[in-house]
């Protein structure tokens, strides 16, 4: 039977999005009231942090693996060792993240409060460092993690009705999240050793800190993407209520969920397709990129005009009147999906398939200062509108800076006959020729 890859991740993934979404918006009210709100924050404060360290062992490995997996693919002994040395380098930032949360668990004094959740949590980044994703995405075999996020999702839910019954039963919600995950990972992982007849072999420490080194710019970058996306709201709370916070929090929460379900899904499933076009040759990636650029604008410009258009419905039906102030904010920033996409074809599709990681990072660099100050700036004089605006416009600043160097380094990655709609069409039918007999 054939099926085209790249729409079959893209609708898994999305599915798997909306598992991800969907269950804990089930669990959420039952789960707050049971608990308390001291209860939800310690869960709340400790997740957070642990998130931290999550970055850390998962590294840029899901980017860089992924694009070195897919351009030799067919070698099966060089995918094989590029598998062990991601898995092992997780090993050694899961190492050094041990003894960073002891020292943290040590000191920190909600994270000392109640260290046994601390703990579960962060056993549970054992899912990190086993996550196979990276070889399923190279591979660009992505059903199977939707298939299992439904199931895990729905487990956890009906467990979480069935023992959390009291405010001490808190302790069950990571809990289950950390059995789940690390044996769901590890399950995954030996699965993709028999599928893809891997092997996992030991490697040189000194390769293992030398791939680490070298991944450094993909990673800082993609932790300044993750600093960006709370730095809005923590500097906004200089000038404004914990009311007008909520209004502003409320939309962007709103927003990342749209962006989760609908730009994660696309920007994953076609990573590796496009690094696999790369693999061939440049003028064929840089081909396929010119094809995919007015398809991916104008699903996500469609996208935007609709959360425009329906920012005040949506708003009203999911939190209700008291939160009309959210309508404009997420008018303002109704248009962000397109530039997160923008952002993500010029910076991961491209720059990082030119192997221009260094280029990549100093992009990400400039505009994430040049976001602190303006959002001061704007935050100050303008309160949550302007920290809306501020979204947007750090987002053009990224998408400017990409064309010019692109432009300069004599790129071109727009042909503007590609945009008349006979065209996107062709274009997006011979994508979905692009199939697999599997």
């Amino acid at each position: 039977m054939f099926k085209n890859k790249v729409f079959e991740n893209i609708f898994s993934l999305g599915i798997s999005q909306i598992a991800n979404v969907a269950f804990p918006l089930v669990t959420m009210p039952y789960v707050s009231r049971i608990i308390g709100p001291e209860g939800y924050g310690i869960l709340n404060y400790s997740t957070a942090f642990i998130g931290y360290f999550t970055l850390f062992i998962l590294y840029s490995f899901d980017l860089s693996g992924t694009k070195i997996i897919s351009r030799n693919i067919q070698d099966k002994e060089f995918v094989s060792k590029a598998f062990s040395e991601v898995i092992y380098s997780r090993c050694i930032l899961y190492v050094i993240s041990s003894i960073l949360f002891m020292i943290s668990l040590f000191f920190g004094e909600v994270l000392h409060k109640d260290y046994v959740v601390s703990i579960i949590l962060f056993l549970g980044l054992l899912s990190s460092v086993f996550s196979p994703q990276f070889i399923y995405q190279s591979f660009q075999d992505l059903k199977i993690f939707s298939k299992i996020n439904v199931v895990r999702g729905f487990i956890n839910m009906i467990l979480i009705f069935l023992f959390v019954r009291t405010r001490e039963d808190y302790f069950y919600i990571p809990l289950f999240a950390t059995v789940f995950n690390v044996t769901i990972n590890i399950g995954l992982l030996i699965y993709a050793k028999r599928k893809y007849s891997l092997q996992l072999t030991r490697q040189p420490l000194n390769k293992l800190f030398t791939l680490i080194f070298n991944d450094r710019f993909i990673f800082i970058s993609n932790v300044l993407g993750a600093f960006r996306a709370t730095t809005n709201t923590i500097i906004l709370g200089f000038f404004v209520t914990t009311k007008e916070i909520g209004y502003f929090t409320t939309s962007i929460n709103f927003l990342f969920v749209v962006v989760n379900v609908l730009f994660i899904p696309i920007s994953t499933a076609i990573y590796p397709f496009i690094s696999n076009a790369f693999s061939k040759s440049s003028e064929v990636g840089n081909d396929i990129v010119k094809k995919i650029v007015p398809i991916i604008t104008y699903f996500y410009f469609i996208i935007c005009l609709c959360l425009l258009i329906f920012s005040p419905f949506l708003i009203k039906l999911i939190f209700g009147e008291k939160f009309n102030e959210s309508i404009k904010i997420l008018e303002i920033v109704s248009f962000a999906p397109l530039t997160m996409g923008l952002c993500n074809l010029l910076g991961v599709q491209v720059l990082l398939n030119y192997n221009f990681d260094k280029l990549y990072f100093r992009i990400n660099l400039f505009c994430n200062i040049a976001g602190l100050l303006l959002n001061y700036y704007l935050s100050k004089k303008f309160g949550y509108y302007g920290a809306a605006w501020n979204i947007i416009f750090i987002d053009i600043m990224i998408i400017i800076l990409c064309f010019c160097f692109l432009k300069k380094m004599k790129i071109n990655i727009i042909n503007w006959k590609y945009f008349s709609p006979k065209l996107i069409m062709l274009n997006l039918a011979s994508i979905i020729k692009a199939k697999r007999l599997s």
